[in-house]
């Protein structure tokens, strides 16, 4: 009789459970859709009252496609989550990103980090990102790149010559060489090293660890304690935070080498010479200048891979287009030995409209970079209550027809 008695009770006991947890379930549910304080707002049902609506959106990469989906459904202002409203007027970028009534949303900006240090894209103290910066302004001027073209110049002839080379056996894939060209430059930017992977035709070992940091910062955005203990989670899920382990002892690795030869790359000349130089904001220590690295790795490869792959998709599904371009650039540079300079392609006028558009039509960061209202605000003049937090993406802004009227009949708009 004990045994069902206790038996009874616990079963009893789970029932409880659930049923409370149902009902809370569903009051926050009906507290979301009718009387949040957002509730006015129009968005997808499932945003209104859950943030499984974004988090669906992560997981499938369409997260950017799904908010412009539900700006052309809803209008200019939509609730993409229960406490989260996003923007498509030109005017509202101005007032969320240049003033002062908003910080960086706190979960968004955490999970950039890569492993366990903040780095230039993740500070949210715009302090400390200032800071942080002075430390590698020199290191992406325009006299520092410039300095650097010779060396980006040899590899993309090196990737040219490699196309030319498997050109006779058909078509070539070219999505993972511009990734080669991109990661090549900015390792070697870095490091004073060239990686190698144009000249070799695979890709380098980190580009793996690269990779398997996207799936990490979806994972930490969802379930913050995963930056900590990620790494013991077994299975792929854990592999990627294994992977990304991997990657932060080996950039390590790379700025001991790099502080041994004393090679002061155009990235790290001005943190490695910290205690020599004055006008440097902070000393480092490796572990912050490997995240650093890490997510110079990160984005500068993918956002200049990216680009070009773009570019090259939409102007070769239009000859109109690639003949006036050839035109021009022929016209500049006769030899076809020759690699185009940057100064000189600069006052291109087809070439830099080719280029700017595209990078408006296909922005490489398509997302929304989120924002916490300090106080209760107003955006374009929609009131906005404190602790809302709000937003504008590329992928719908640069598609505003308000804004970007005459391009509206684009040249690469079939792509």
């Amino acid at each position: 009789m004990l045994v069902d008695f206790d038996t009874s009770t616990f079963k009893t006991a789970v029932l409880a459970l659930c049923a409370l947890s149902v009902l809370k379930v569903a009051v926050s549910l009906i507290h979301n859709f009718f009387f949040h304080k957002l509730s006015k707002y129009p968005g997808p049902p499932l945003a209104r009252v859950s943030r499984l609506w974004s988090r669906i959106g992560n997981f499938q990469g369409r997260k950017s496609e799904r908010i412009h989906e539900a700006h052309s459904m809803y209008g200019s202002v939509v609730r993409v989550g229960p406490n989260e409203l996003s923007f498509s007027t030109p005017a509202a970028v101005q007032a969320i990103y240049t003033s002062s009534n908003f910080t960086k949303e706190e979960t968004f900006y955490r999970a950039k980090r890569i492993f366990h240090e903040n780095h230039l894209f993740s500070f949210r103290d715009a302090e400390a990102h200032r800071t942080r910066r002075k430390n590698f302004s020199k290191g992406f001027s325009q006299s520092s790149m410039l300095d650097f073209e010779p060396h980006i110049s040899s590899k993309i002839k090196a990737l040219l010559n490699q196309w030319a080379a498997r050109a006779s056996n058909g078509p070539i894939d070219v999505y993972p060489w511009c990734h080669w060209l991109g990661f090549d430059v900015i390792y070697h930017l870095m490091f004073d090293e060239d990686p190698g992977s144009v000249q070799r035709g695979q890709p380098h070992q980190v580009m793996r660890y690269i990779k398997a940091w996207k799936p990490t910062y979806i994972y930490k955005e969802f379930l913050p304690q995963m930056e900590q203990y990620g790494v013991y989670v077994p299975g792929p899920v854990g592999g990627y935070f294994r992977d990304v382990r991997t990657w932060k002892k080996y950039a390590l690795t790379l700025i001991e080498k790099v502080r041994q030869k004393d090679s002061h790359t155009p990235f790290l000349r001005n943190v490695l010479s910290a205690d020599k130089s004055e006008d440097t904001a902070q000393n480092l220590t490796n572990s912050e200048l490997a995240e650093e690295c890490m997510g110079g790795m990160f984005g500068g490869s993918g956002t200049t891979a990216n680009t070009f792959i773009y570019i090259l998709w939409a102007c070769l599904r239009q000859p109109k287009v690639v003949a006036k371009l050839r035109s021009e650039l022929v016209q500049t540079f006769p030899d076809p030995a020759l690699v185009p300079d940057y100064q000189t392609c600069s006052k291109l006028p087809y070439l830099q409209a080719v280029i700017n558009e595209t990078l408006r039509r296909y922005p490489t960061i398509v997302a929304t970079l989120p924002r916490t209202a300090i106080d209760d605000t107003i955006i374009d003049g929609i009131p906005v209550p404190k602790g809302t937090i709000v937003g504008t993406q590329n992928f719908t802004m640069h598609r505003n027809e308000d804004a970007f009227h005459h391009l509206k009949n684009s040249f690469l708009r079939g792509g």
